[in-house]
């Protein structure tokens, strides 16, 4: 009994060891570069300016589900009410339920710059131009947003590229 106890000690000994000489106060990698990216499901989002793959639309007009129409429908009465944290969640509530509905990143991307959180909203519009298909009046939305977003940062440069793509 007595060297299985021994035995338990050494090896919880050996462990402790092995694992302070891993937590090393030590750095010997500068941190990783963190960029504002909006970050949902474990994916990050890409940059506006990155070469962005256009994904197929859901189709979000004609196939919004019950669910998420009431959902959008309280975010928006939220939104009247500036209740900017209670519309992002019941639109946060919405994505998690139609991930792919451009009109709902759209929507999610106007009430974070409403926060003034300007490079999440940047992210959350070009997320819903990837999904937007055809719908050019979304796009475009997302662009003004986008240049609007751009100015508040004070990035003339960026605001003017997506102005410029409001006038194509």
């Amino acid at each position: 009994m007595r060297l299985g106890s021994a035995l338990r000690v050494w090896l919880l000994v050996a462990l402790l060891g092995f694992l302070s000489a891993c937590a090393s106060t030590r750095d010997l990698t500068p941190p990783a570069t963190v960029e504002d990216r909006a970050v949902v499901d474990g994916e990050a989002l890409p940059l506006p300016d990155d070469d962005v793959i256009q994904a197929e639309s859901m189709g979000y007009a004609q196939g919004m589900s019950p669910v998420v129409k009431r959902l959008v429908s309280v975010a928006q009465q939220q939104r009247n009410q500036q209740d900017w944290d209670g519309a992002a969640d019941s639109l946060e509530r919405a994505l998690r339920i139609e991930p792919r509905n451009a009109l709902l990143w759209g929507k999610l991307a106007d009430v974070r710059f409403a926060q003034q959180s300007w490079r999440q909203a940047i992210q959350l519009a070009a997320k819903s131009n990837t999904l937007a298909g055809a719908d050019n009046a979304l796009r475009r939305q997302n662009w003004y947003l986008m240049a609007n977003a751009y100015d508040a940062l004070g990035d003339a440069t960026s605001a003017l590229k997506y102005r410029t793509k409001l006038m194509e």
